[in-house]
């Protein structure tokens, strides 16, 4: 019995020592989106981008600007207010519809342990889109 407690104790602090994301904060962060549901976004006329300041959401996938104010916790969940978009209209390349559909979705967000990337995942935990510094 006793080994067993020792065992489950080691391995819940290895779990935390080998965590590989944080729940940082956003505030005052730009990230290049990079990918979106799994493959990666190209750049057509504009970086795909997201920012975050001062409780506001600014992101484009490199033709209208989406913007909404946000919340987070401290379990890293992240909830948008009702935004805006502009409308102008885009190639299909830049995968804007699918983009929204995504923004629409996100649940919480991930930043890597030394920063450089964020994932936002939905309710069951499926990345949605990364981004990079």
């Amino acid at each position: 019995m006793r080994k067993s407690i020792y065992i489950a104790a080691f391995a819940a602090a290895l779990s935390l020592v080998s965590c590989k994301s944080t729940t940082a904060s956003l505030s005052d962060k730009q990230y290049t989106l990079t990918e979106l549901n799994g493959t990666q976004l190209e750049k057509v006329d504009v970086t795909p981008s997201i920012s975050f300041a001062k409780g506001r959401v600014n992101a484009t996938v490199g033709c209208n600007q989406i913007f909404a104010d946000y919340k987070v916790s401290k379990d890293g969940k992240i909830t948008f207010s009702t935004g805006g978009m502009t409308r102008m209209l885009c190639p299909d390349v830049m995968r804007e519809d699918e983009f929204v559909e995504a923004f629409n979705k996100v649940d919480r967000y991930q930043i890597s342990a030394d920063g450089s990337e964020v994932s936002f995942l939905d309710k069951a935990g499926k990345v949605l889109f990364k981004g990079k510094k």
